[in-house]
């Protein structure tokens, strides 16, 4: 009788002097405390991106997002944001960009000042909701991965396709 008093209290007494312990690392493990994928998400080829955002471009627009820029900076790649042409083309002529997002109304135009370029930097076409009568030829022109509605993350994926393939071109093949 004893002794199954003595267990009883045991067992009772067990749950409120227990202590849970935590390894290294477990507390990401406990619900609600994870990291985001923003906040772990590292470019592999990190680069420059130049954001052009012509003033007619939406506000709601995630390239003028000022989270979707901080998401890319966090990222490890060195965003600027041009609003005007005239700076687009000094920007083109003096800084070393890697890719450009812009809307695909003006692909053709940023095409132009690409060649021109030394950095010949990529143009990423995004689309935008238009009902101009150049748009259609425009998209049987370029192929837009992106549109305007698209999360940060669909964004970072792309770009970090077009880093890789860019930084494969230009890597020298070996014979």
């Amino acid at each position: 009788m004893r002794k199954a008093v003595i267990v009883a209290l045991i067992v009772v007494a067990t749950p409120f002097a227990w202590q849970p312990t935590e390894a290294c690392g477990d507390k990401l493990l406990m619900v609600g405390r994870s990291m985001k994928f923003r906040q772990a998400y590292a470019a592999v080829h990190p680069g420059n991106i130049l954001i052009y955002a012509r003033p007619g471009t939406s506000a709601k627009a995630a390239i003028r997002d000022p989270q979707f820029q901080k998401m890319l900076r966090q990222a490890g790649h060195t965003v600027s944001v041009i609003e005007d042409a005239a700076l687009l083309e000094q920007a083109f002529r003096t800084v070393a960009i890697d890719i450009v997002l812009a809307d695909v109304v003006e692909a053709p135009r940023l095409e132009a000042l690409s060649t021109a370029s030394p950095a010949h930097p990529q143009i990423v076409p995004v689309l935008f909701p238009s009902k101009a009568p150049e748009l259609k030829p425009l998209l049987q022109q370029y192929v837009c991965k992106l549109k305007d509605s698209d999360r940060p993350i669909r964004y970072l994926d792309i770009i970090e396709d077009t880093m890789k393939a860019r930084v494969a071109a230009t890597r020298p093949r070996k014979s």
